[in-house]
C-alpha cells in the first residue's frame, strides 16, 4: 500500500485533482457568509413501516421556536429560512424523534418515522436537486430488505434480482451481470462514483465488488454512453455503499451468515459516527467457502476465500462545500472446477455433456489448480462545490486490481499474472437553469497501465500496455409541463501502446487510437398522476480492448485467440499466428458501434405498480468469442475458441408488477426476453439468456412473540434456449473421416453441447426482527433440483447447485 501511495502522490493526474480540490476549496472561503432568508424547505413524512403519510407531525427548527405540521398527506414547508443548514427535529406522539442536519442544497425531502416499538431508526431521503442520470433512461434500485436477502451472493446474483439482468457464470464462483444480453466490457459497473477499472476481458471474470459493503444498487438500461464514457452499449450498473449523517450518533451492524451448501461461513462488520463537520465510516468482511454441491455430487474445488475492507470520510467546513475520501481492499481466492481439466480427448468426449463430472472428491476446503486470485485496490476523493444555482464537483480515483490464474501445471506458479494500475480525473458542473432548460457539463480522463509480471514462464496470454482516454459531455432537459425533452452529445479519444512477446520471444509492438461522438434524445411524458412514459434513443460506442485483439492460449479450462492471433487460410483451415502478430494492415478492427431505443410505460398506484420495458440495439462490428473446436497442448486437451466480428441486432422485452393484496400480503412478478442474432451472415449467438419467469409471495403476518415476520416464497421457470447455433459434438472431431466445415465463408457459428432443458426452481425466505436483531433463513432450490444454465460455461461439465440452507444473524447498534 506504502508503494502505491508514494505513486499516487508523485502522479500528474493527482497534481492536477490536487489543484482542482485547492481551488474549490480556496474559492468557497472567499464567498460571503451573509445569507438572506430566502430559503425553503419542504418534504413528505411518513411511517417508516406502512408507509402511509403523516399528519401533524411537528417540523422544528433545532435551537428555534421556528416550526410548522405536516397536513392530512404528510407534506410540510418552511419558508424564509435564513441559514443555508439547520438541524430538524421531527416529532410525533407514538414514533421516536428523528433529527436531520439539512442542507439548503436539497430543498424536498421523504422523512420515513419509526413507531416507538419498531426495530429500525427513522430514516431522511433527501431529494437529488441534479440528478445525475439522464431522466429519459430506464432505471431500477434495488435497496433494503430486497437487497438485504441477496448481499451474502455475488455482485452478479445481487444484479439478477432486476428483470431484464441475469448472470454469465463460470461455476458458481465467478458470475457477472448480463443486461438485455450484453455482458463484460459492454455493461459499465460505477462503484462508489467511479468507473470500477478490472481485468475485464474474460467471461470468467468478474468484479470485484464485495456485495456486503453495499448500501444500493441501481441498473440503468440504455445505452449511458454519453454521460459515463466507453463501454456502456448494454447499460451501466451504479453501486453504493452506505453514506453517514453528520450529527449523527456512534452506531454500527454486524452480520454473520452461514450456508450449508458449500459449508461456509461469512461476517461483517460496519462502523460509522458523524460529527458537526466532518463524519466517519469503516467496515470490513470475511468469508470462507468449501466444496459446493450439486443435487447428486460435489463439485470438486470449487471453494472460495475472500475478505475486503474499507472506511470513507465526509467532510463539511463550510455550507457550500462537501469533501468526501473513500477506500476499499477486496482479495479472492476462486477455485474453478477440477473436472473441467482433461489429459486426454477421450476424457474430454466423455466429459462434455456426462451427467456426472470425471472427477469428484470428498468435500475439502482445499482450492486446487485450476483456480484464480485477483484482488482490488481503490482510492477516491472528491469534492462538491454547490453555489445559490449551480453544482460543480472533481473527482479523482486510483484503482490497482491485481490477477493471478493458476492453470493445470507443475508448480506453483501462475499462468497469468497482470496488475493494472487506472488513475482518473472527472469534473462536473451543473450549470445554473435558463428557464425551464437544465444542463450537465463534464470532462473525464483515465490513465492505465497494464504489466505483466515476471515467472509465469508463459507467453502472456496477453501483451502489456499503456492506454490514454479523454472524453467530454453536454446533456441539457428542457422541461414543458408534463413533458421532459433531453438531448446529449459525446466525444471520446482512445489511444493505446502495446508491447508484447511472440513464442519465440521476439518482441512485437504497436499502437491503436480510436475517436468516436455518441450522442441521445428521450423523452419523458407523465400521462397521468401514476402513469410515465419514457423514450430514449442513444448511440454508444466501445473500442476492442487490448486481449481480443492479442489474446493468446490457454486460460482456465479453454485456450483462446484474439483477432490478430489466428487466419482462415485458403482451405479454410484455423491457423494461429505463432510467427508474426497482425495488425491493422492485415485485418482491420472496428469499434463497435451500437444503436439502442428503449421505450419504458410505468404504473404507479397504491396498491399496484407495473413498469413494461421493450428494446431494440443494433451493434455494428460486434466482438464476440466462438468456439472452434479441440485441441491439444503439453497441459492437456481444451475446447478452444476464436475471437470474430460480425453485426448484430439484440431485441427484447421486460415486465415486472408488484400487488398489494392486503396490509400483510404481497406478490411481485417478473418477465425477461431476449432475441439476438448476426445480421450477415444471418446465425445465432450462444450464450444468450432464454425466456424466464419469476414469481414471489410474501406475507407479513401479525405475531405477539417478535416484533417482525416476514415469510415468502419465489419461483422461477426458466426455458429452454431454442434460438441458438448448431451443435457440433467432441465425437465429430474424433471419428476418422468425418469432415465438418467450421471456418469457410459461408459457415455457421457452432456450439460443442445444445442447450440445456427447462427447469423449475423454488426458494423459501423469511425474516424475524426484534429490537435490534434480525434473524433471516433461506432456502435455495428448494426442492433440490438437479439443472444446468445455459449462461454457465460450466454446464459442459456439471449441474448447477443443490439445496442451500442459508442463515443470517444481523444486530444493529
Amino acid at each position: 500500500m506504502s508503494t502505491h501511495l508514494s505513486y499516487i502522490v508523485s502522479s500528474p493526474t493527482f497534481k492536477l485533482a490536487g489543484i482542482v480540490l485547492f481551488i474549490f476549496f480556496s474559492s468557497s472561503r472567499l464567498i460571503s457568509q451573509s445569507s438572506s432568508c430566502d430559503y425553503s424547505i419542504s418534504g413528505v413524512v411518513y411511517d417508516q413501516q406502512t408507509k402511509e403519510p403523516l399528519s401533524f407531525v411537528s417540523i422544528r427548527i433545532e435551537g428555534t421556536e421556528r416550526g410548522t405540521l405536516s397536513d392530512e398527506k404528510g407534506f410540510f414547508e418552511l419558508k424564509e429560512v435564513c441559514d443555508r443548514e439547520v438541524d430538524l427535529l421531527f416529532s410525533s406522539l407514538g414514533y421516536k424523534l428523528q433529527t436531520h442536519h439539512h442542507d439548503f442544497h436539497h430543498p424536498s425531502m421523504k422523512v420515513y418515522l419509526a413507531p416507538l416499538d419498531f426495530t429500525l431508526e427513522g430514516v431522511v431521503v433527501e431529494a437529488e436537486q441534479n440528478a445525475g442520470n439522464l431522466k429519459t433512461l430506464t432505471s431500477q434500485k434495488l435497496d433494503g430488505e430486497a437487497l438485504g436477502k441477496v448481499a451474502t451472493g455475488n455482485l452478479g446474483e445481487v444484479a439478477s434480482q432486476i428483470a431484464g439482468v441475469s448472470m454469465l457464470r463460470t461455476g458458481q464462483n465467478v458470475a457477472k451481470p448480463i443486461i438485455h444480453g450484453l455482458h463484460s466490457n459492454r455493461v459499465l459497473v460505477i462503484n462508489n462514483g467511479l468507473r470500477h477499472e478490472f481485468q475485464n476481458w474474460g467471461i470468467d471474470h468478474a468484479p470485484e465488488i464485495d456485495p456486503s459493503m453495499i448500501n444500493q444498487l441501481e441498473v440503468i438500461k440504455g445505452a449511458a454512453t454519453v454521460r459515463y464514457g466507453p463501454d456502456a452499449l448494454g447499460g451501466v450498473i451504479l453501486t453504493k455503499s452506505p453514506k453517514v449523517d453528520l450529527n449523527a450518533a456512534f452506531g454500527g451492524e454486524v452480520q454473520l451468515t452461514g450456508k450449508s451448501n458449500g459449508q461456509s461461513g461469512e461476517g461483517t462488520l460496519e462502523l460509522h459516527k458523524g460529527f458537526k463537520w466532518f463524519s466517519l465510516l469503516a467496515g470490513g468482511s470475511y468469508l470462507k467457502q468449501g466444496d459446493l454441491q450439486a443435487p447428486d455430487y460435489f463439485l470438486t474445488n470449487t471453494g472460495k476465500e475472500e475478505y475486503s475492507y474499507y472506511g470513507a470520510i465526509r467532510i463539511h467546513p463550510i455550507p457550500e462545500l462537501d469533501i468526501e475520501g473513500f477506500y476499499s481492499f477486496f482479495d479472492q481466492n476462486l477455485g474453478i472446477l477440477q473436472a473441467s481439466i482433461f489429459g486426454n480427448l477421450e476424457d474430454l468426449e466423455r466429459a462434455v455433456g456426462s451427467p456426472v463430472p470425471l472427477f469428484e472428491r470428498e468435500f475439502s476446503y482445499d482450492i486446487d489448480q485450476p483456480r484464480q486470485n485477483p484482488s482490488h485496490e481503490l482510492v477516491k476523493a472528491k469534492a462538491t462545490y454547490t453555489g445559490e444555482k449551480h453544482v460543480l464537483s472533481a473527482q479523482y480515483g486510483y484503482q490497482v486490481n491485481e490477477r493471478k490464474e493458476f492453470g493445470a501445471r507443475r508448480g506453483d506458479a501462475p499462468n497469468i499474472d497482470l496488475i493494472l494500475t487506472s488513475e482518473s480525473l472527472d469534473l462536473d458542473w451543473f450549470h445554473p437553469n435558463l428557464g425551464p432548460l437544465s444542463g450537465k457539463i463534464g470532462f473525464q480522463a483515465m490513465h492505465q497501465d497494464n504489466e505483466n509480471q515476471p515467472g509465469t514462464n508463459t507467453v502472456p496470454f496477453i501483451p502489456n500496455f499503456e492506454s490514454k482516454r479523454y472524453g467530454g459531455y453536454w446533456i441539457e432537459t428542457l422541461t414543458l409541463g408534463n413533458n421532459q425533452l433531453e438531448l446529449g452529445a459525446r466525444f471520446d479519444h482512445f489511444d493505446a501502446e502495446i508491447v508484447g512477446r511472440e513464442p519465440d520471444n521476439t518482441i512485437y509492438q504497436n499502437r491503436i487510437i480510436y475517436n468516436n461522438a455518441s450522442g441521445t434524445i428521450g423523452y419523458l411524458h407523465q400521462l397521468n398522476e401514476h402513469t410515465t412514459l419514457r423514450s430514449n434513443l442513444g448511440t454508444a460506442w466501445r473500442p476492442p480492448n487490448v486481449a481480443e485483439l492479442y489474446r493468446f492460449g490457454q486460460h482456465n479450462f479453454f485456450l483462446e485467440y484474439g483477432l490478430w492471433r489466428y487466419t482462415i487460410d485458403e482451405r479454410f483451415d484455423f491457423v494461429t499466428t505463432s510467427q508474426g502478430i497482425l495488425d491493422e494492415s492485415d485485418r482491420e478492427v472496428p469499434a463497435e458501434i451500437g444503436y439502442k431505443w428503449i421505450n419504458t410505460l410505468s404504473i404507479q398506484q397504491e396498491k399496484f405498480q407495473l413498469e413494461l420495458t421493450g428494446y431494440v440495439n443494433y451493434i455494428e462490428n460486434f466482438i464476440y468469442s466462438k468456439p472452434g473446436g479441440l485441441t491439444r497442448t503439453t497441459r492437456g486437451f481444451f475446447v478452444f475458441y476464436l475471437i470474430d466480428q460480425a453485426d448484430a441486432i439484440f431485441y427484447g422485452v421486460d415486465a415486472q408488477a408488484n400487488v398489494t393484496h392486503s396490509a400483510q400480503l404481497e406478490s411481485q412478478i417478473k418477465a425477461s426476453y431476449v432475441r439476438a442474432r448476426q445480421i450477415n451472415p444471418d446465425d445465432e449467438f450462444a450464450n444468450i439468456p432464454p425466456l424466464r419467469l419469476d414469481y414471489g409471495l410474501t406475507y407479513d403476518p401479525t405475531v405477539q412473540l417478535v416484533e417482525r415476520l416476514q415469510v415468502g416464497i419465489d419461483v422461477s421457470y426458466t426455458f429452454e434456449q431454442q434460438d441458438h447455433p448448431r451443435i457440433i459434438s467432441p465425437g465429430t472431431f474424433l471419428r476418422p473421416g468425418t469432415e465438418t466445415v467450421r471456418f469457410g465463408s459461408d459457415a455457421l457459428d457452432f456450439d460443442i453441447l445444445a442447450p440445456p432443458e427447462s427447469f423449475f426452481l423454488a426458494n423459501f425466505h423469511s425474516t424475524i426482527q426484534e429490537k435490534q436483531f434480525i434473524l433471516r433463513f433461506q432456502v435455495r432450490n428448494l426442492l433440490n433440483t438437479s439443472y444446468r444454465t445455459y449462461t454457465d460455461r460450466l454446464r459442459y461439465f456439471s449441474d448447477d447447485l443443490g439445496r442451500n440452507f442459508i442463515l443470517t444473524l444481523g444486530y444493529k447498534f
